[in-house]
């Protein structure tokens, strides 16, 4: 994962914005990272890099490995990840919602927000079943194949949609993903009528997904509710079901959010 894209609202630190887009490349890393692979992989020189990332240790946001001289994320930014967590009000108070919707259907349940022209998984509910599908909470997806992505597209405004399309590459991840601007358009109005997307295979082949939107009292959808899994269980039964459970949950948990707000 390379740098991100961001929209300057006022006046940056720009090594406040190197720093945290080293945080992210390491957090996103399967592995441990080493001084050249970051400054590569981010086009940082390595001595910038290197004095960032000292920085960062003696901070105790990212740990290095006495033996390999690679660094990982430290307990310090877990700490702060999970206080994150518990004031971000949205991943607290629909929490028993996502739960119930893992309870009645069996499948992995997700809340997603959209950000930076991409959706973030803020919480989760895994599956019981030996197979299942899960994610890593902060993890970040496409807009154009994903049921979440599409159905939080779906609810801008139009003007909104066509600034987000130009920002957005819709890159082919399997036969079934969607590359065209108009199909997409097509996509986004179905769910606006149903009320609910999929993810046919459209990320991953053998994974699906079924979700709703949440709303608040604005009318605004500011999250989505989803449940994913193996395609095998996405019968046409299952999915008849799924789907009523689900638009019954994100009901529910609209509700509640307009009540408390």
């Amino acid at each position: 994962m390379g740098k991100k894209e961001r929209t300057k609202t006022g006046k940056t630190i720009g090594s406040v914005i190197k720093a945290i887009e080293v945080i992210e490349y390491i957090a996103y890393s399967e592995k441990e990272l080493g001084v050249t692979e970051i400054s590569n992989g981010l086009g940082y020189g390595v001595s910038a890099t290197y004095h960032i990332l000292n920085t960062l240790r003696e901070c105790n946001i990212i740990e290095q490995d006495d033996k390999t001289k690679k660094f990982k994320l430290g307990l310090k930014l877990w700490q702060i990840g999970m206080l994150a967590y518990d004031q971000n009000r949205i991943s607290v108070s629909l929490k028993p919602y996502f739960k119930k919707l893992k309870d009645l259907t069996g499948e992995t349940a997700n809340l997603t927000i959209m950000d930076n022209y991409q959706i973030v998984y803020i919480a989760q509910e895994e599956s019981d079943s030996l197979v299942k599908m899960f994610t890593k909470t902060g993890a970040v997806a496409p807009l154009h194949c994903t049921a979440a992505g599409k159905i939080l597209l779906a609810y801008k405004p139009e003007e909104t949609q066509k600034i987000i399309m130009d920002k957005i590459e819709l890159t082919k991840h399997t036969n079934n993903t969607i590359v065209s601007k108009e199909e997409l358009i097509e996509e986004m109005a179905k769910i606006r009528k149903a009320g609910y997307g999929f993810d046919r295979e459209e990320r991953e082949i053998g994974v699906s997904c079924i979700g709703a939107p949440v709303f608040d009292l604005n009318n605004e959808a500011i999250a989505c509710i989803t449940i994913s899994g193996p395609t095998t269980r996405f019968t046409e039964e299952n999915k008849k079901k799924w789907i009523d459970d689900i638009l019954r949950v994100s009901n529910e948990a609209t509700n509640y959010l307009r009540v408390i707000n």
